[in-house]
């Protein structure tokens, strides 16, 4: 017969796999890859590399977790960061404008603008999330071939812009600090003011949350601005890092954003799309792409790699979820050993 402290030993075993899955995800696939590539994978510089280069896709994957918790999906996250990109950087680039937070306030301005444009059309005239934002993405992206000539922007771009996204204080990325503090204040915002308990009721039922008196529509709106504001922002941040804007800059990198946001579901605060499991999936797919790459891996290997995680993650949400209500049905319908049964009520 098993000890009751078997039992509990257990029971916070599980609990601790099943809500910090992704973090031990990470360490095992950092100790894997460390041990077949020791002299390459497991140095500064490699985590330097994956923290920079993944930073602009954490402010992605932050921006489409918005709409997501709300229960929309904006599917022209992507095309919005790429074009902030192209425009950040043309307009420094022609000089239009010589300072770069002034092209940035510029970059978030237009962002504000397509971000009101499809919460309004979303929120209020009741047109469907995927199809709004897919046209969307659609003029996005004929907007950047049309601003760029379909050429790359890598000319007169100050340096003060790109020591943004090049920097490395105390041997850490500064877009690594961007991602942190972007973190914190969604974080802040979500977990505690009521702005976050609304979004979050408004995902788990928008009638309901109607009914207890949520302004579901302006809130709605305000999900789909925010996540244009951050995709701009993250898109600014890729330009800076590589000191160059391409026109086809952006459109890789919608299918990550999902994944981390679907992956980070079901970790950290299982069952909702939440900060730190997205920003922790982000990482975890790059450090298994960047390990694969140094094992010799085709290109091709990573828009696989991607899309498997993409459909594990929608997998693993789906069945947690699931088991979540099983678990609850069993839990109604047991009746403590001890307890006298009830009357039944005539």
């Amino acid at each position: 017969m098993k000890k009751p402290h078997e039992h509990a030993s257990r029971g916070i075993v599980r609990r601790i796999f099943s809500n910090y899955g992704i973090l031990i995800a990470l360490l095992a696939i950092i100790v894997l890859f460390s041990a077949l590539r020791p002299q390459t994978f497991p140095t500064l510089g490699n985590f330097g590399s994956i923290l920079q280069a993944n930073s602009a896709i954490v402010f992605i994957a932050f921006g489409l977790m918005l709409p997501l918790i709300a229960g929309h999906f904006d599917l022209s996250i992507a095309a919005m960061a790429g074009f902030g990109g192209i425009l950040a950087t043309g307009l420094m680039s022609r000089g239009t404008i010589s300072e770069w937070p002034l092209a940035v306030l510029v970059v978030v301005l237009v962002s504000v603008v397509v971000g009101l444009i499809n919460g309004l059309l979303v929120a209020y005239v009741k047109l469907n999330a995927l199809v709004v934002t897919l046209g969307t993405q659609s003029v996005l992206f004929g907007a950047i071939l049309l601003y760029s000539k379909g050429a790359v922007i890598y000319e007169n771009i100050p340096e003060s812009f790109t020591a943004l996204g090049q920097s490395r204080p105390f041997g850490i990325p500064l877009p690594f600090f961007y991602v942190v503090v972007a973190g914190l204040v969604l974080w802040y915002v979500l977990y505690f003011r009521p702005i976050g308990r609304k979004l979050y009721a408004i995902g788990g039922s928008e009638d309901a949350a109607r009914l207890t008196g949520i302004k579901v529509d302006p809130m709605v709106v305000g999900a789909f601005v925010g996540a244009s504001v951050l995709a701009g922002i993250g898109g600014c941040i890729q330009v800076a890092q590589v000191g160059s804007a391409a026109p086809t800059s952006g459109s890789e990198f919608l299918l990550p954003a999902i994944a981390a946001c679907f992956l980070g579901e079901t970790s950290i605060r299982k069952g909702f799309f939440n900060v730190w499991g997205t920003m922790t999936a982000v990482f975890l797919v790059a450090a298994g792409t960047t390990g694969l790459f140094m094992l010799g891996a085709q290109p091709w290997v990573q828009p696989v790699f991607n899309g498997v995680v993409l459909i594990g993650a929608i997998l693993a949400a789906k069945l947690g979820t699931s088991n979540s209500r099983a678990r609850k049905v069993l839990n109604l319908g047991r009746r403590p050993k001890n307890m006298a049964k009830q009357p039944e009520l005539v």
